[in-house]
Formats: structure tokens, C-alpha cells, sequence
């Protein structure tokens, strides 16, 4: 499968009543992350590299063995291990608790902590581990848990499960995927990490899904509150960064550790591309609530059919009467034939505008259909995309690689949303 992304001028910002996420333009052409914002990483690591971390015996115990259960190896036991000592800095990734299927928006994270646990490695700041933490709360920042589908007829299925009994969440997915080449292998994945608490179900699928090194996971807090714990867990363990909370370039808060944005983008898919072709769209103003359905329905189409047919029957019923008037000059009167073609001419046009009105009332119709499916893809419950699709749509669709393939196109020390076009048309029905 081939990848095309494209940097549009948006960014993601908090809405200031809901706090919920909401695609925005840029105030600023330039959207890459400057050089000087990592300044801020090698400050904290500095500030932190003076304290002592060291999680108590009974603690690191605890963490560990839900490490194992999550099905962690002995890799991402050493590497936690190194936190708690203090002997490695944490990129921190939050993850939505009590939901199992990962989302696309915890996906953009986990792919921007990695990328920027490479990045300060590579800078020699010192050993970095990227820390998956299950810590966001529903209903905490209009976290709505949504973790969905979306059917071949384009309505939208929710299987984050949430907890009980695994096997029949398993069982009732069989008949709730779409049904791809890829649903059994999907299937067989979900079943061997299948586990009753939702938050080892994700963590089981993550650290399968992505095998890199210096990856590990927390055991989730059971205190509500992100944003206290996140405080509460700075004073224990050295953690240099936050994915998914803001921007570096603001300096270092103190107390805290340093924000960095979580990547953000759409996925476009072959048929949606084509209807953004069709009525003349330009992503970025679907996404943007620049443009409603009602204002795109009716592009490319007359305003006013039938004053257009009566300007043409006008023009043309005048050109005959002119060439009478011409033929009358010549000596020659054919007054039966003249009327029986202004008569036929006049009928004619009528039905002409008969049928276009029909046929305009049709395309308007098949416009609206196109239209709606086009904003629910792009924009399902009112709200960007990866808040809302989960992983494993995608995954179902279009196979194990697709993983990969995002990862190695995306750039993530860019705060501009990303259109990713997917080439294969034909991929998704409906």
C-alpha cells in the first residue's frame, strides 16, 4: 500500500467550553517544531539528572508484575526498571483507561513519543524509554472513550470494550467487523491478547503491535485526574517529556515535564479523495467547519435551472423571428412553417427544462448522499477522525502493514494536521 501525506495549514486546539479537540487553521505559515525547542529537553534532563530517583521495593513489585500481565517481556522489564531507579530519562505517552482498542489519536501519540525518544537519544541526552501510561479518564477533557468502526454503509460501531467477559466481546466482533481479508488475522490477534481488565487487553495489543526497544508500560493509577498524576509521578520518576499536552517551544514548566504535541492526522481514504475531487473541496475546509454540506450540494450546478432554459428559449425564439423578418425582405412568406417551428421550439425547450429540473432535483440528491458519507469520514460525530476511529478499522481493512506504513511517512515534530492519502480505492466498500 502506498502513502501520501500531505501538511495542512491546521493545527489541533481545546475548544474553551467543552475542552474537547477541534481542528483550527494555522495562525502562522511555518508548523515544524524550531531546533532551539529542544533546548527545553536538555534543561529538564540537567534539572533532573540532579535529583535521586528511586521507586520503593514494594512499588516497583507492584509495577512489574502488571508489566508482566500486559504482557510485557523481559525487555520492557529492564527498561522500567531504569526508570525506577532513575538510571533513564521517560518519554511519557498517555493512553485512555478502561477502554481496550486502541485509537488513532493514542496511536499519533505513541508514534510521536517513540520518534522523540530516537531524537533525544540521538542528541546524547541520555538512556530514554518511551513510557505507555493508561491515565486519561472518560469524561476528563471531553474524553468521550469512543473507540469505533466504521461499517461498509458507513455507520459507526463502537468496540473499545470496556471491561467483562473478553471471550464474547471477541465472539461479537466476528459478526461487527466489516468482514476484510484481513478479519481473521485481526481476530486471531485480538483473541491472544484478550484479557477481562481493558487496559491489559491494550497494553497486551500495543506492545505486540509495536515491538521497538526502550518501550515499556505503567500500571494505571486508580486516582482520577490525569494532569495531578501526571505531577504525582514526576516526583518519582525522571520524566523528561509528555506527548500529547502542548508544545516544547513555551520553555519548561516547572513541576512537570515538558509538553510536546502527539502528531495529528487524517486518514483520507480512496473513495473520499475522489469526492473531494468531485465537488471541488479542499480537506482542510471540511475539517475546519469552513464549508457545510448544504453549501457544497448544490457546486457545479445552475442556481436557477428553469431562468436558464428561459433565457435560451428567449434568445433562440427571437433568432427565428429575425430570420422570418429576413425571409419576408427576400419576398418569401412562409408564415404555416414559421409558426410550427416556434410552436415546436417553445415545446422543446419546455421539456428540456422538464428534465433537467429532474435530473438537477437527482444529482442534488445523490450530491447530498455523497456529501454526508465524504463528512463522516472525515469528520465522524462532528469531531476530528482520530478521536474517534479506532485502529483496528484500519487494521481490518487494510492489513498488519499499515502500521508501518504511517509510522515511516508521518512527521511528528510538526504541529500542522497531516492529510495521509491512502492509494487503493477500491480497499473500502460503500
Amino acid at each position: 500500500m502506498a502513502y501520501r501525506v500531505v501538511k495542512l495549514p491546521l493545527t489541533t486546539t481545546r475548544t474553551s467550553t467543552t475542552r474537547g479537540r477541534t481542528l483550527v487553521r494555522l495562525s502562522r505559515k511555518r508548523g515544524k517544531l524550531p531546533r532551539s525547542s529542544f533546548s527545553a529537553f536538555q534543561i529538564l534532563a540537567r534539572r533532573l539528572s540532579r535529583h535521586e530517583f528511586r521507586v520503593g521495593a514494594d512499588k516497583e513489585d507492584s509495577w512489574l508484575r502488571w508489566l508482566r500481565q500486559a504482557g510485557g517481556a523481559k525487555r520492557h522489564g529492564d527498561a522500567l526498571k531504569l526508570l525506577t531507579r532513575g538510571d533513564a530519562l521517560a518519554v511519557v505517552v498517555p493512553l485512555v483507561k478502561g477502554v481496550a482498542a486502541p485509537r488513532m489519536d493514542e496511536v499519533m501519540r505513541l508514534f510521536a513519543g517513540l520518534e522523540l525518544a530516537r531524537q533525544l537519544r540521538a542528541k546524547r541526552i541520555g538512556k530514554v524509554v518511551t513510557l505507555l501510561w493508561p491515565a486519561i479518564d472518560i469524561g476528563e477533557w471531553g474524553e468521550t472513550g469512543i473507540s469505533a468502526i466504521m461499517q461498509r454503509t458507513g455507520e459507526l460501531e463502537d468496540v473499545g470494550f470496556r471491561g467483562g467477559a473478553a471471550h464474547k466481546y471477541i465472539e461479537g466482533l466476528r459478526s461487527t467487523l466489516p468482514g476484510t481479508g484481513f478479519s481473521s488475522l485481526l481476530l486471531d490477534q485480538l483473541a491472544r491478547a484478550a484479557d477481562d481488565d481493558p487496559d491489559v487487553f491494550k497494553c497486551r495489543l500495543l506492545l505486540r503491535w509495536f515491538d521497538d526497544e526502550n518501550l515499556t508500560v505503567l500500571k494505571p493509577t486508580a486516582a482520577a485526574g490525569y494532569e495531578l498524576n501526571l505531577r504525582n509521578l514526576f516526583t518519582q520518576i525522571p520524566l523528561v517529556a509528555a506527548v500529547g499536552s502542548g508544545s516544547p517551544v513555551a520553555g519548561v514548566p516547572p513541576g512537570e515535564p515538558v509538553p510536546y504535541p502527539g502528531g495529528s492526522a487524517t486518514v483520507i481514504e480512496g473513495k473520499v479523495e475522489s469526492w473531494l475531487a468531485k465537488f471541488g473541496l479542499q480537506p482542510e475546509e471540511v475539517l475546519a467547519s469552513e464549508v457545510q454540506p448544504d453549501d457544497a450540494v448544490k457546486r457545479h450546478l445552475p442556481e436557477d435551472i428553469p431562468g436558464v432554459f428561459s433565457d435560451a428559449k428567449e434568445r433562440v425564439l427571437s433568432e427565428l423571428l429575425r430570420f422570418e423578418m429576413g425571409l419576408n425582405d427576400l419576398g418569401f412568406n412562409p408564415e404555416n412553417d414559421i409558426k410550427k417551428l416556434l410552436t415546436n421550439t417553445d415545446i422543446g425547450f419546455d421539456k428540456l427544462r422538464q428534465r433537467a429540473t429532474t435530473e438537477a432535483a437527482r444529482e442534488m440528491d445523490v450530491n447530498g448522499k455523497q456529501l454526508a458519507k465524504l463528512f463522516h469520514y472525515l469528520l465522524p460525530d462532528g469531531k476530528p477522525q482520530q478521536e474517534v476511529m479506532s485502529l483496528l478499522h484500519y487494521l481490518d481493512f487494510y492489513g498488519p502493514d499499515f502500521l508501518e506504513g504511517l509510522r515511516t511517512k508521518l512527521q511528528f515534530d510538526d504541529v500542522r494536521h497531516q492529510a495521509v492519502y491512502l492509494a487503493d480505492e477500491d480497499a473500502v466498500g460503500g
